[in-house]
């Protein structure tokens, strides 16, 4: 079983990420806000201190992030997931961004040998609590295969986008 990790654990992150804990999933997560990630290390996950540590101790790490520039910092900036996640490692995100921003830093991580996944979600925070998601994912159908299980934890729709 994959372990995944998570940051970003707020309106929308802390929904989604519940529900993969729910489905059995190992998780390391991180939150700016500590008391965020609360719920889920009573559940078991730990606690990282830098998106980095979350990414160097996952095997599919995600970010549920407020926009373009917080997805931009968390995901190449210093102690960044870039920093940490090993080859054959997945980077999805799942915040409603700016469309090229995806663009230009996978090839930062295909370069380390990792995946990225662009997955955009609609429904909410009551849907995120609830699992009733719809999730967009654009990337490899190879990569989307192997991380659908675990979007199946908080998507009721997900599918490819080509």
């Amino acid at each position: 079983m994959e372990t995944v990790g998570f940051i970003g654990l707020g309106n929308m992150g802390g929904g989604m990420s519940a529900n993969i804990q729910r489905a059995g999933y190992p998780m390391i997560v991180y939150d700016l806000r500590e008391e965020a990630a609360l719920p889920l290390l009573e559940g078991g996950a730990r606690l990282a201190n830098t998106p980095a540590e979350v990414a160097a101790a996952s095997d599919v790490t995600f970010t549920s992030l407020p926009g373009p520039y917080e997805v931009d910092a968390v995901a190449t900036g210093a102690e960044g997931v870039l920093e940490g996640i090993q080859p054959g490692g997945v980077y999805i995100d799942l915040s409603s961004s700016r469309p090229t921003l995806i663009r230009e830093i996978e090839p930062k991580f295909r370069a380390k040998g990792c995946h990225v996944l662009d997955a955009p979600v609609s429904g909410g925070k009551t849907g995120a609590a609830s699992g009733n998601l719809a999730v967009m994912v654009g990337g490899d159908r190879e990569v989307f295969d192997r991380v659908k299980p675990i979007l199946d934890a908080f998507g009721d729709k997900v599918f490819l986008c080509r």
